[in-house]
């Protein structure tokens, strides 16, 4: 056989070939399989909405008689099996939700390093406790990472405390993520300004903060800045944010 000719053989065996794994990559692709639903929902009433969020809302539907019992439980259901699937598929990233009472232990260890660090006040351990619904978590594979509150005071001003995320996963999103859970409660609760004080101005500004004085915060000063160690001396920078 010519050199041309085993060319030519070659190029035929090569396209059969190809197409016997053309054939096989399309049996192996089946044709019954059922198309993912289109469900028409508005994106901007579930921005950065919990499940636990959407299931005290369909609480406060039930209790106001706008859900029968049987309505609730079956909301309650699929909402358990969102969070079991979600879970199941998110075992290596962490979630943000609500503080629970179980989280106490976590964050009042988590409160406790920072103060020792310098970073933030301390909180006694009754303290947490009764303000566990300003709480939020970040939460991966069980184990509370991170931690911060929203303090709402009486002129409806808010503050974010308590900020801290365990040392050994810092500057892997889950600060900022924690503010912004914080943020859209915040918003929930119509309040319009929400500030901290800090040492890191730069984290907060890349969240939308912007400078501010502590002058302008009266309600801080009263709370906590009279009776600082620190309030001749004091290190941190004020910071807001208007929604």
């Amino acid at each position: 056989m010519s050199t041309e000719e085993q060319s030519g053989a070659g190029s035929i065996e090569h396209q059969d070939t190809e197409n016997t794994t053309n054939q096989n990559e399309s049996k192996a692709v089946p044709r019954n399989f059922a198309p993912i639903p289109s469900i028409n929902l508005n994106p901007d009433l579930f921005q950065g909405v919990s499940v636990d969020d959407l299931y005290q809302h369909a609480i406060k539907l039930h209790e106001r008689n706008s859900l029968n019992t049987l309505e609730l439980n079956k909301i309650a259901q699929a909402l358990q099996e969102v969070q079991t699937i979600l879970t199941e598929r998110n075992q290596d990233n962490f979630t943000i939700r609500q503080a629970r009472l179980s989280d106490i232990d976590s964050l009042y260890n988590m409160v406790n390093y920072w103060y020792q660090q310098g970073e933030n006040l301390p909180r006694a351990r009754e303290d947490i406790i009764r303000n566990i619904q300003s709480f939020a978590v970040c939460v991966r594979k069980g184990v509370v990472l991170g931690c911060a509150c929203l303090y709402v005071y009486d002129s409806g001003l808010a503050e974010i405390r308590s900020l801290g995320v365990n040392p050994s996963i810092q500057r892997q999103g889950q600060g900022r993520s924690i503010v912004e859970f914080l943020l859209h409660r915040a918003q929930q609760y119509d309040i319009k300004k929400v500030f901290v004080l800090t040492r890191n101005p730069k984290f907060f500004a890349k969240v939308g903060f912007t400078l501010t004085t502590r002058e302008a915060l009266p309600e801080k000063i009263l709370k906590d800045c009279e009776h600082c160690p620190k309030q001749d001396h004091c290190d941190e920078v004020a910071y807001e944010i208007n929604l």
